[in-house]
């Protein structure tokens, strides 16, 4: 795999700058958490932010209110957090539609040629669910541009800390030279350091010393090849169940975020599933950045 990184990073399919945000916005606390992220992006890279609102068309609205009585409601709370963002001295704009909100978001994203989309994971719904919920699910799977989850377990904003941003990336062996080429853009970007992680799943693992010291070979051969890219990075290695441990490496390094790639078909999670990014979507403290591997 290392022999093919040289050639995949001279493809230049990197994360270039941030001209453009969009923020997918129902009301909620984690929605008004993503928008604070939003804006503080905003600062660095003097991009425009826009808010978009999808409302549903469901009958069960119109018993209790009438359509006008939604409108208002709806133009009132986009009104208040355009208001937010312009007073801390940055382009807004505002995008009201009617459907589906993954479809309508995704819609949006690639009509605004978005570089970035910023989500709450769980809007209003119950934060103990085992699934991310609907929207969340399919826009995961289907944004072609990378996307910015706070989760409801959240309790630091991307740049709350003052020193340089740390991204935490697990990494799959053979990893994804994919995965890598948008770790270090990510990282040139953001002027943050990184740390490939691979997590063993004791579950899975067969018992096999020379595996294991293979595995430590390539993550260091891996950090070397990244660093000659020009970006501090650490490696490491860890034994146990996947999601627990990159929650927990996450805590003990004070990462800013967690980079995590996805493929685009199936769902994130379900009743049954035990997938590893929804689970640590569900359990961070930081937002998780997701981008599909195509």
């Amino acid at each position: 795999m290392t022999q093919v990184l040289p050639q995949i990073f001279a493809e230049n399919r990197y994360l270039a700058g941030l001209r453009k945000i969009v923020v997918g916005h129902d009301f909620s606390e984690t929605a008004d958490h993503a928008l604070v992220d939003a804006m503080a992006l905003a600062d660095r890279f003097n991009a425009e932010i826009v808010i978009a609102h999808i409302e549903p068309r469901e009958a069960n609205d119109f018993k209790f209110r009438s359509s006008d009585e939604r409108d208002d409601r709806t133009v009132a709370e986009m009104e208040n957090r355009l208001r937010r963002v312009a007073l801390a001295g940055h382009q807004c704009r505002k995008i009201i539609r009617f459907g589906d909100a993954a479809k309508m978001l995704a819609e949006i994203a690639q009509e605004e040629g978005a570089d970035l989309l910023l989500l709450g994971a769980y809007g209003d719904g119950p934060k103990d669910r085992k699934t991310l919920g609907r929207t969340a699910e399919l826009l995961l799977r289907s944004v072609p541009c990378p996307i910015l989850t706070d989760g409801p377990e959240m309790t630091r904003s991307l740049f709350q800390n003052k020193e340089p941003l740390s991204i935490l990336v697990p990494i799959e062996l053979p990893c994804d030279p994919r995965h890598l080429i948008f770790a270090v853009s990510v990282s040139k970007l953001f002027k943050a350091k990184l740390e490939i992680l691979h997590v063993v799943d004791m579950n899975q693992a067969l018992s096999m010393p020379h595996a294991f010291q293979d595995m430590q070979y390539t993550c260091e051969h891996i950090a070397t090849f990244l660093r000659q890219e020009g970006v501090s990075v650490a490696g490491s290695l860890l034994f146990g169940n996947p999601a627990a441990a990159i929650l927990s490496r996450s805590q003990e390094l004070h990462s800013s975020l967690i980079m995590m790639p996805l493929e685009t078909r199936g769902f994130l999670s379900s009743t049954t599933s035990d997938n590893v990014a929804a689970n640590v979507i569900r359990s961070a403290q930081v937002p998780v950045m997701t981008y599909r591997l195509d």
